[in-house]
């Protein structure tokens, strides 16, 4: 015997023959003694492993056996004691002819479970085998269930925790033949998660279950999905995890409102503590809310500073109610050892399951229009969703779209306004204003599509257009009329960048236009942002010879310190004290003229529609003004055909001393 197997002794591996109808070995090479916990090969072949093999090991090895008459190979991991002492080794199973020309198996040890700790993250216990008998009665249990689960299993009832799935099973077997299944099952000592593959043995009448312990694989799986659909930094349930809760319940759903939750100022707090202040903030801000919604619904962290709470109308009086609920809790100050207090508010958008949307996410985008709206609207309040909300994001939805593609396709054309000199009753020069019209959409006000570029970042290439537009038209009426006309652009405080003066110079070089006769306009809320910054790109500007227009003049919110700092020479009144019909509107009118003449500003009076409004302006000293009663924004060509002849507008300045009338 051992000269026909001779040759598997050169490996280094354990390796022994194993004559499955004698339950006992045949051969094995020297690697194999030690897991054996044999002194020598004739000590290990001359032993009975009958004695300590179960029924269930004797049935999964005539399953072996006709398996490898079929030319199949085995790769599992096997439990055996040999003098008592439990081992666990991965394997290859094979058949081959035995001497009396039986099959007999070759056994390879791959690798023994201390060697292999990796391999065993989902492998564990893979051998556990269980037989019954044709009612269900336990018969046999091999040694590695009964090792790892003890021996109180009784019957096939008990391990399914159902008598009449018991009964079906053993019917379906007889049946089939085969079953396969993945249940939670009783081993007498615990409950586990099992792989089960079922065979009848019809020669028996009995029903052998081979199991694989997959309870750590499943507990990885619950473990991987809790963090797939949880926020790590709060613990509340993600934005995955609520909209899994409420799909998987819808079908069940009472009415419930989901609140779309944003805090206020939160932003503020990040800048100015840092991110990990920010982040214990939010943990605090989440147990608040947590208390506040309890057994009401659910709370998710929705992403950044935005929250997410789903709450059935059966618990709460209304959800304009709660929301202030909400607010009013996230009212309170919090306090935070590094810091001390804080106080923060909060903007609520609210939507309604099923009246305004029956699906989750359309219910959370009207939720988030909502607080939006809210914020709009004064911030820390809540607004219900509207349709007239869905209708305004789709407008802004195809106007973004639409502005792309008039950037692509230079869709755009610009109109110009005169300034008018009204002392010498000529004309000062144009303001440049942009006008899109639209195929689809008509013609698109700047007051909508102009915000939206300044929003979207698209207000800086068409802001380049602008300019080299104005300054290609100014060239023009240069060269044809002579005229040196100033021309005013509207800047936004997106362009205000460091790379906006080299921009200017190259446009005024490449159409050789004196520095003096460009000018742009900035209103005063665009002066408030990054103020420094600002600044230094006005300085750098006005170093260029360039004009600087303070437009809107009065509507903002600087203080008059910013006529003196920034490089400011022209201011334009607004117009709504213009075609103001009260006093206060006439004292801001000469208040403003009255400083400007101080610090040496030009100014000039926008909106003037009426000639009784141009002549209150020309009693108050005023050299410049702009409006309809001058003369509309039209295109260039039109300004050509006119001659640029305003005069015939102008009336004739009232006497300086005469004191201004109250336009009624």
């Amino acid at each position: 015997m051992n000269q026909n197997f001779s040759l598997l002794e050169f490996l280094q591996i354990p390796v022994w023959i194993f004559d499955i109808h004698q339950k006992r070995i045949l051969w094995a090479n020297s690697a194999a003694l030690p897991l054996w916990e044999a002194k020598s090969t004739d000590e290990l072949t001359a032993r009975d492993l009958s004695l300590d093999m179960s029924e269930a090991v004797d049935a999964i090895l005539d399953g072996y056996l006709s398996r490898f008459q079929q030319g199949e190979k085995i790769k599992t991991w096997w439990y055996f004691s040999p003098n008592d002492v439990i081992k666990k080794a991965l394997c290859y199973f094979s058949g081959m002819p035995g001497p009396d020309g039986n099959t007999v198996m070759l056994v390879e040890v791959i690798a023994e479970e201390a060697s292999l700790r990796r391999e065993l993250a989902f492998s564990g216990s893979s051998n556990l085998a269980l037989l019954f008998d044709e009612s269900g009665h336990l018969i046999s249990a091999n040694n590695s269930f009964t090792h790892s689960f003890g021996e109180d299993l009784k019957d096939l009832a008990s391990f399914l925790g159902d008598a009449q799935l018991a009964d079906k099973w053993l019917a379906a077997a007889r049946h089939e033949g085969i079953l396969k299944a993945k249940r939670l099952c009783w081993t007498g000592k615990s409950h586990h998660w099992l792989n089960i593959d079922g065979k009848w043995l019809t020669d028996k009448h009995q029903l052998l279950l081979s199991l694989i312990n997959i309870s750590q694989e499943k507990e990885q799986l619950h473990k991987a999905k809790y963090n797939a659909e949880h926020d790590f930094l709060t613990g509340l349930l993600n934005r995955r995890g609520i909209t899994n809760a409420i799909v998987e319940n819808q079908h069940s759903q009472h009415p419930y409102s989901l609140l779309f939750l944003d805090i206020d100022g939160f932003k503020l707090v990040n800048d100015t503590y840092g991110h990990a202040i920010g982040d214990k903030l939010l943990r605090a801000i989440a147990i608040r809310l947590q208390e506040e919604v309890k057994f009401k619904g659910l709370l998710a962290r929705f992403g950044g500073d935005e929250f997410i709470v789903q709450a059935e109308h059966r618990n709460i009086e209304n959800s304009a109610m709660f929301a202030k609920q909400l607010i009013k809790a996230l009212n309170r100050p919090f306090h935070l050892k590094e810091v001390g207090e804080l106080s923060i508010g909060c903007s609520i958008g609210t939507s309604d399951y099923p009246s305004d949307a029956k699906d989750i996410e359309t219910l959370v985008t009207q939720a988030d229009m909502a607080m939006h709206r809210a914020k709009l609207r004064g911030r820390n309040r809540s607004h219900h969703f509207s349709p007239d909300m869905a209708d305004a994001l789709y407008r802004k939805m195809t106007l973004r779209h639409h502005l792309t593609l008039a950037l692509e396709a230079d869709a755009f054309e610009l109109y110009y306004q005169p300034i008018v000199d009204i002392k010498s009753k000529s004309l000062k020069g144009f303001e440049a204003l942009i006008r899109w019209h639209d195929e689809e959409l008509g013609q698109v006000s700047p007051g909508e599509f102009i915000p939206l570029a300044e929003e979207t970042g698209q207000i800086v290439p068409l802001g380049k257009w602008i300019l080299k537009t104005a300054c290609k038209q100014l060239a023009l009426w240069r060269e044809k009329y002579g005229k040196a006309f100033i021309m005013s652009v509207n800047l936004s405080r997106a362009q205000l960048q460091s790379s906006l003066a080299p921009t200017i110079e190259g446009l005024l070089n490449r159409y050789q236009i004196p520095p003096s006769q460009l000018a742009l306009e900035l209103t005063e809320s665009t002066m408030l942002q990054e103020y420094d910054e600002a600044k230094q790109c006005l300085d750098d500007l006005a170093s260029l010879g360039i004009e600087l227009y303070l437009d809107d003049f009065g509507t903002g919110y600087s203080s008059l310190s910013q006529l003196q700092d920034l490089p400011i020479s022209t201011v334009k009144l607004d117009q709504s004290f213009v075609q103001g019909e009260h006093k206060g509107s006439q004292a801001i009118i000469e208040a403003t003229q009255a400083i400007c003449e101080k610090l040496a500003l030009k100014v000039v009076a926008e909106g003037v529609e009426t000639e009784a409004q141009l002549r209150y302006l020309q009693q108050c000293r005023f050299d410049f003004c702009q409006g309809y009663y001058l003369g509309r924004p039209m295109p260039a060509h039109e300004h050509e055909d006119r001659n640029f002849s305003l005069l015939n507008t102008i009336p004739e300045a009232p006497l300086q001393e005469q004191k201004p009338e109250v336009v009624q």
